[in-house]
């Protein structure tokens, strides 16, 4: 009985220990819930060993995991990501997609307003010259022939629109 006992308090150290590497695991790797699942049946499973030892010991590993869990889960997506080791495993926040998405970005940005000429036949995109420089552009509607005058109208990213200059105003 005291074997049986022993064995019990051994597969509830090393099931609680597995749940917590899973849901660490679940946390930095994308497995769509499939390792926060074994966790819970690891944690679920070590509950149930130990209710074999005494319900006593089965409510109070019940009541550590149901308050614990969610206190390591909370933890490992807060404060994992500011470790050394978090900065690693985890991406930066992503740019804004209208100014640092690329470095050209703000340089494009600049042009609206100004006025520049199809080099391509724009239908709807092809290449402008504005300020004596090549971009790519789209028409803002219909198609623009080459070496009619075009006024930049919108930039977002890499995206530049242009319109004819004698439908701009």
């Amino acid at each position: 009985m005291e074997l049986l006992a022993v064995s019990n308090v051994t597969w509830v150290v090393v099931l609680l220990v597995v749940a917590a590497v899973l849901l660490l695991v679940e946390v930095i790797t994308p497995t769509l819930g499939l390792l926060g699942t074994a966790a819970i049946g690891a944690a679920g499973a070590a509950v149930f060993f130990a209710f074999r030892i005494h319900w006593i010991v089965g409510m109070l590993v019940l009541i550590g995991c149901l308050i614990g869990l969610p206190v390591y889960l909370y933890l490992s997506v807060k404060v994992l990501p500011k470790t050394p080791l978090g900065r690693r495993l985890f991406l930066r926040a992503a740019p804004d997609a209208t100014n640092d998405a690329t470095p050209e970005s703000k340089t494009l940005h600049e042009l609206i307003g100004k006025h520049g000429t199809a080099v391509t036949t724009l239908r709807p995109s092809g290449e402008v010259k504005v300020d004596g420089r090549r971009y790519d552009a789209r028409a803002e509607y219909g198609m623009i022939e080459s070496g009619q005058a075009v006024e930049v109208i919108r930039a977002c990213g890499t995206d530049v629109v242009v319109r004819p200059l004698d439908n701009a105003g």
